[in-house]
């Protein structure tokens, strides 16, 4: 696949000042030796599609039946929006640490140090919450594994491969996604080699009546929860941003990464289950079925490939996992880097492995954290995450909707449209809030959500506020190897 162009023109480069101390910590530096293509591997990774369609896919099927359809391709809408978002915010800011640097950045550390709170729960105990699921599919192939036990070894092992070498990592990563690629591509052809209706037929949202058996007209209130669903679903292109520092010529190619990530997300996801909605023997069956995509792939292909396809679901999950934790790991780094913790933290965790050029430290003390994390009972570790996503978007699309007030460099990535996606994305968030908040069964995982912002808000007023001077929001941005790879002699940079 050929890179893509943005979706509007970015200025000819020009030749800034550059600082070579910008990605420097404690004697080492993150190894600039990604192409757009190893990030686009590794965000994949960590998005892991084909996990999506089964386990989010398959539980929004049930739920909201063919209103799937719609709910998800209005989902990709919105992703493409808040992409939009995180590439031009990356292409200022092409740093480590995803959200918490672009947002420290943009809307200031009181901000920063707030989605670098839920950055810091909602990463270890996703993590925690994939691996627990890891048995339920290795189950096919290895009867009578132990979730807990299963979760710690998967853990322990996806936080040591996320210790080595960001180019091997990319390989590991990439030969697990081509294996749950492979799978999402025979789902979508099963469904479309034996067509059962029209797709006009998915355009009338219709669920699974319960009292009846049969289909009946999806609420609107059903229908911006499939969009809610699908969000979440197509979640983790702006992982992307996390490896800002390790990709060639940032400037430029951060955004490219971040775009098809996130359209190849839609793509892989929305084009599968809408083979399943159009080829599936019955409508009622499927939306009543316990694991809806397990059990159209079973009577389409047969027990034997559908364990097959469990068992590559579980190597999906393991590589997201592997993927998260890398993710992870930069996070603590990044904010480490930025001095936004004591300095006896600080230090050992702002280091780079001369060895690996990787942020060891700090990738293993969020595995140690994600461990923790698997002793959690199941249904709080669900709803500690459940609303934090639409607080990071939220974050992200303002901070897409102010950054023009500060002038971009040369080669910078501009929106197209600007501000519409921002606002657009604004407007879908404060729906989503809103429709959780009429709902009761939302309360405790909004509450949680508010507390964990509320949190990095109060460490802020409580601690970096009497510290000026001491936060250091280093630009990764004045990188020389940003833009055209070009060393610029020393002396010629601006100080950090």
């Amino acid at each position: 696949m050929s890179s893509p162009n943005p979706p509007s023109g970015t200025a000819a480069p020009a030749s800034p000042t550059l600082d070579t101390a910008a990605t420097t910590t404690h004697g080492g530096q993150l190894s600039r030796s990604l192409g757009v293509g190893g990030n686009v591997l590794i965000t994949l990774s960590g998005i892991s599609p084909a996990s999506s369609v089964f386990i989010l896919g398959g539980a929004a099927l049930a739920g909201y039946g063919t209103g799937v359809f719609w709910g998800f391709a209005l989902a990709g809408v919105i992703s493409i929006l808040i992409a939009f978002c995180y590439a031009e915010l990356a292409s200022r800011h092409p740093i480590a640490g995803g959200d918490y640097s672009l947002v420290s950045r943009v809307l200031g550390p009181a901000s920063g140090a707030a989605v670098f709170f839920i950055g810091m729960v909602s990463l270890p105990l996703i993590i925690a919450i994939f691996a627990l699921g890891v048995a339920d599919y290795l189950g096919f192939a290895l009867a009578g594994l132990d979730p807990l036990a299963t979760a710690l070894i998967v853990i322990v092992l996806a936080t040591v491969t996320a210790c080595f070498n960001i180019r091997t990592n990319a390989w590991v990563t990439g030969v697990f996604l081509f294996i749950e690629l492979a799978a999402l591509a025979l789902l979508a052809v099963l469904g479309l080699v034996h067509i059962e209706r029209p797709i006009t037929d998915l355009f009338d949202s219709q669920a699974l009546d319960a009292a009846t058996g049969g289909l009946a007209p999806l609420g609107i209130a059903g229908l911006v929860l499939a969009v809610t669903q699908g969000i979440f679903s197509y979640n983790g292109y702006g992982g992307a941003v996390y490896f800002a520092e390790e990709t060639k010529n940032a400037k430029r190619a951060i955004a490219r990464a971040v775009l098809w990530s996130a359209v190849i997300t839609v793509i892989a996801e929305l084009v599968p289950l809408t083979a399943v909605l159009l080829g599936a023997d019955s409508l009622e069956e499927l939306f009543g079925a316990g694991l809806p995509v397990e059990s159209f792939l079973a009577s389409r292909a047969g027990d034997t490939v559908t364990v097959v396809v469990l068992i590559a679901i579980a190597l999906a999950i393991i590589n997201a996992i592997i993927a998260i934790a890398l993710q992870s790991g930069r996070l603590l780094f990044a904010a480490a880097r930025d001095q936004a913790m004591p300095a006896a933290l600080a230090r050992p965790l702002g280091r780079v492995s001369a060895r690996t050029s990787m942020p060891v430290a700090a990738t293993i003390v969020m595995g140690v954290i994600a461990l923790a994390a698997c002793f959690i009972p199941f249904d709080v570790l669900l709803n500690a995450t459940g609303s934090t996503l639409a607080f990071s978007y939220g974050f992200i699309a303002l901070a897409a909707f102010v950054v023009r007030r500060s002038p971009a460099a040369h080669g910078t990535y501009r929106m197209p449209l600007w501000p519409a996606p921002p606002v657009l994305a604004l407007v879908a968030i404060i729906t989503i809030f809103v429709i959780g908040i009429l709902d009761p069964a939302q309360w405790l995982s909004l509450t949680i959500a508010f507390g964990i912002v509320a949190a990095g808000y109060l460490y802020f007023v409580l601690y970096l506020r009497h510290r000026p001077g001491v936060l250091h929001l280093i630009d990764a941005s004045d990188d020389p190897d940003d833009l055209d790879g070009t060393p610029v002699a020393a002396g010629e940079g601006r100080g950090a």
